[in-house]
């Protein structure tokens, strides 16, 4: 005699792939299986992925035993689950305050509002689960990990310390010293952020805790510390690409050019698509003069994102600055000038080479823009005055004057100007 029942039936079916079957047994369970063994079937049935069978079950049990609101639960977990959120919700709401799953149900709610960004709703149910179950280590959590995402650190900090100091230093495979020392750091306190990271067990220590370790010391301008840090992290992980640009700036900022370049080089060497560090190693060899190299950074750079606004501004002025106007020219041909640099990099091209209608033109077009940028107006000024437009000049001269009191030279020509009437 064969006392197998149809829900194991069915997951034998489902096991095997044979769905007409799976189907029909799954029908007879429903109707001749008890429900504590229909019940076990829908967790199992929803642990690989039958959500609806899983469904169908939950529902017929809420039927049967309205006032049990487990069933509730469950059924509002798959919902959620297939993007129903309003039918989930509604059934989280019918839960009866003073049934034994309550605070799960605001707990399910308070999540699926966070996901949905009503994170104001989200933290009215996490409170009222607060002011039910305070010592509940689950809600707190919750509300520290809402906070947190929120912004609101001040808040985030305050749950995150309250189960460290519960001796909860580890919650949901998560490491609350890390969150609470990331948390301070957000609010801009570093120093305490870098306590907190400094009591991380070795043995706890990833890849991504020392490089928010190492983003705090740089806050706090230790780019020592910070660099040592960063160097730990690529040990343990040499493509975490995050961290290249970063060890960079450690080593830019004590004007260690060679190391940096070198960093710049390695992180390009893991990560070939990062613009910024394109754009700082070539910034690294202009400071070693390294010119061929400069060109070369950053045309790889505009090789790989042609539309780079910083990366189209840096190597146009490159260009110009090596006389390569043509260049400068060509690669701007078709460019939508975003950004007034770049056009004003386009109208000294076109100067240079004697395009003076559309050098004219480019330079009218973004001198608004750039009214208060002193070398602009310097280049402006030349500019006007070679095409005989003194009286122009002399008004873009007076801002620069005004911008570069220092500029000696520039006074005397101003006042000569202004001696002849200007």
């Amino acid at each position: 005699m064969n006392n197998t029942t149809y829900s194991e039936q069915t997951l034998n079916a489902i096991e095997s792939g044979d769905i007409e079957e799976d189907n029909r047994l799954f029908s007879w369970a429903l109707r001749k299986d008890d429900d504590e063994t229909i019940y076990n079937l829908a967790g199992e049935l929803f642990a690989i992925g039958y959500d609806t069978k899983a469904l169908r079950i939950y529902q017929k049990l809420m039927k049967k035993y309205p006032a049990d609101s487990e069933f509730k639960i469950d059924s509002a977990e798959i919902l959620i689950d297939q993007g129903k959120n309003d039918e989930a919700i509604e059934l989280l709401d019918s839960v009866d305050p003073d049934s034994e799953n309550y605070l799960q149900a605001l707990l399910v709610a308070a999540d699926l509002y966070q996901t949905e960004e009503l994170f104001e709703v989200s933290e009215s149910k996490l409170l009222e689960a607060y002011s039910i179950a305070p010592d509940e280590p689950a809600i707190v959590f919750a509300l520290a990990e809402l906070y947190n995402n929120m912004q609101d650190y001040e808040q985030a900090t305050k749950y995150y310390l309250d189960l460290i100091q519960r001796g909860i230093p580890k919650f949901a495979q998560t490491n609350l010293v890390e969150r609470l020392a990331n948390s301070y750091a957000a609010a801009g306190k570093f120093e305490t952020a870098i306590a907190y990271f400094d009591q991380i067990h070795e043995k706890d220590l990833t890849p991504n805790i020392l490089f928010q370790t190492g983003l705090t010391y740089l806050q706090l301008k230790e780019n020592e510390r910070a660099r040592e840090a960063f160097e730990r992290v690529i040990e343990m992980d040499a493509t975490f690409a995050s961290v290249y640009p970063y060890l960079v700036q450690t080593y830019a900022e004590d004007e260690d050019w060679k190391n940096a370049l070198k960093a710049a080089q390695e992180g390009l060497g893991v990560d070939s698509y990062n613009i910024d560090l394109y754009l700082q190693a070539a910034t690294m060899a202009e400071h070693l003069q390294q010119v061929d190299e400069v060109e070369e950074f950053l045309r790889k750079g505009y090789q790989t994102d042609p539309e780079n606004v910083e990366i189209l501004i840096r190597l146009t002025d490159f260009l110009n600055r090596q006389d390569n106007y043509q260049n400068t020219l060509k690669i701007l041909e078709n460019v939508e000038f975003t950004d007034p640099q770049l056009e004003w990099n386009y109208a000294i091209a076109s100067w240079h080479q004697d395009d003076i209608h559309q050098a004219s033109e480019s330079f009218e077009a973004v001198g608004d823009a750039l009214d208060d940028n002193a070398v602009f107006l310097k280049d402006y000024f030349t500019f006007l005055i070679e095409q005989g437009e003194v009286e122009k000049a002399v008004s873009k001269l007076r801002k620069y004057v005004l911008l570069e009191p220092e500029d000696i030279e520039m006074q005397d020509q101003l006042m000569q100007y202004e001696e002849q009437g200007y």
